[in-house]
């Protein structure tokens, strides 16, 4: 029979909780990372963590002051319990938390006892599900394979869940384990596991259940500012604060995600109205559920999912919302013109062309860093997404350049979610999962023109597509044999 996994069971301690060891390395050195912690504090961090001083002194000299690798080796002996360690109440977070404070670092410190608190309520969450998961989880090894590939599991638990074959019930048992040893490093990869279930058709259910948990228990940070709207109708489906006088159009106030320009916090308000009016009509005309869900599915079969636990229009809607984007409304439009809402085909074509004029003249560089979907949802998975990699400067290129190319080339497969820029102007576009062969295919046929267009790399899920770098390699490398083997033959000739 499963046992059920809780934080405190022997082979599974918390990061937390439980005496670090030096295998939890790098799992330290990325929180603090994570947290800000200065580096440069590494010497006062050993010594406010039990370490003496001559101890860091070493380090120092023997690492001539590069303070990364420092902080590595005074971890590394803290974790390892030298000195007074045991006296400063061992190798724990919990210790470490004290440390930060003691040395007035209270934001980093802070974070780690917010972490401690994230990665307890995960690792309840899963708790809770861990009867159902151990006798209905569908496909563990097929699941494994995903969340290894998503960097959830290792290569080595992967073979652990294989070689329980053909004991399912112990190959659930094997993966269950693994997953919330991840989790104790990162909770938010409780958010990865009910994703990768949510791809499996036998296992929909069992993600749902926990996505929904996961967003009813650590909901987001970003932060909002809030638009008014007029409504003809003071009624609506949503919390709305009204704000009218008796001789005045209605209004609400809708949320609207902040920016980092005021150019692109107004296109997120053209949105945000337009949703706001045109889930509004849909969900007055009210278009037969089962139909609804139906014409959802066809148009992309990955939302069951979520389709699965709508019960009324209005959460229904609320999923069409999710697969929005300030350049990417056609599921909406789609609904729309199926069950001939016509009072929201003209709130459509407003944005439209509000964003036609938008796009036609806003800078990339103003883009930079800029979340695109309409509203907050889950994070992609990796299998999910594509990246476009272009040699341009991003002060020399509209927004209208990206959706351009991505169109000619990638049809209506992709979503752009960010865009982000380093030595070149990095594209993040998020796909349905079910379409990763035919954008394969699609952009095999059109990557010729995507290369005169300047691009550098491109990635699709978990496949490397094309690299200019790799080409270039590899003709060097081609070059360099054929000069070595022209030489050879010179020198035969020669003899």
């Amino acid at each position: 029979m499963a046992t059920k996994i809780r934080a405190s069971s022997p082979g599974s301690p918390c990061l937390f909780s439980s005496s670090l060891t030096t295998n939890q390395l790098i799992d330290v050195l990325n929180l603090l990372k994570r947290f800000g912690f200065p580096q440069k504090r590494w010497h006062e961090l050993g010594l406010n963590l039990g370490l003496h001083k001559n101890t860091l002194d070493a380090i120092e000299v023997t690492l001539r002051g590069d303070v990364s690798r420092c902080l590595t080796e005074c971890l590394s002996q803290w974790l390892s319990k030298a000195d007074d360690v045991d006296n400063k109440g061992g190798a724990t977070f919990d210790s470490l938390s004290d440390a930060l404070k003691s040395m007035n670092e209270n934001v980093p410190a802070d974070k780690f006892d917010q972490e401690k608190c994230n990665i307890l309520l995960a690792i309840e969450i899963l708790n809770t599900h861990h009867p159902l998961l151990s006798k209905s989880l569908s496909d563990p090894f097929g699941v494994a394979k995903l969340l290894q590939k998503e960097g959830v599991i290792t290569g080595q638990v992967l073979a652990s869940v294989e070689s329980a074959s053909p004991s399912v019930p112990n190959q659930r048992e094997v993966l269950l384990s693994a997953i919330i040893v991840a989790i104790q490093s990162k909770y938010s990869l409780l958010q990865t596991f009910a994703s990768v279930l949510c791809k499996f058709t036998s296992n929909i259910k069992l993600g749902a259940i926990i996505q929904k948990e996961y967003d009813e228990h650590f909901p987001s940070n970003n932060e909002f500012v809030y638009v008014k709207s007029e409504e003809e109708d003071t009624s609506s489906t949503r919390t709305i604060t009204p704000s009218s006088s008796p001789t005045s159009t209605p209004t609400v106030e809708i949320p609207v995600r902040k920016s980092n320009s005021r150019r692109f916090t107004s296109i997120r308000a053209s949105l945000a109205r337009m949703l706001f009016k045109v889930s509004k009509a849909i969900t007055q005309k009210s278009p037969p559920l089962i139909d609804l869900k139906s014409l959802i599915c066809l148009f992309n079969s990955d939302l069951k999912a979520k389709l699965d636990n709508c019960c009324d229009i209005s959460s229904v809607v609320y999923v069409i919302e999710g697969e929005c984007s300030l350049t990417d409304i056609e599921l909406l439009e789609t609904v729309v013109e199926e069950f001939e809402v016509t009072e929201a085909e003209r709130y459509i074509e407003q944005y439209k062309t509000t964003l036609e004029e938008f796009c036609h003249s806003m800078s990339l560089d103003l883009c930079l860093k800029e979340k695109f979907d309409a509203v907050d949802t889950s994070p992609s998975l990796k299998c999910e997404m594509a990246t476009y990699v272009f040699d341009w400067r991003p002060d020399e290129k509209k927004l209208k350049d990206i959706i351009d190319i991505l169109s000619k080339t990638s049809g209506k497969f992709v979503k752009i979610k960010y865009i982000d820029t380093g030595y070149s102007i990095v594209v993040t576009c998020s796909f349905p999962y079910s379409f990763t062969g035919a954008l394969i295919i699609k952009l095999s046929e059109n990557l010729e023109l995507l290369i005169k267009n300047g691009l550098t790399k491109l990635t699709v899920g978990f496949c490397s597509i094309w690299s200019k770098q790799k080409i270039e390699v590899c003709v060097y490398m081609l070059d360099t044999v054929k000069r070595e083997c022209n030489c050879t033959t010179t020198n035969k000739h020669t003899m």
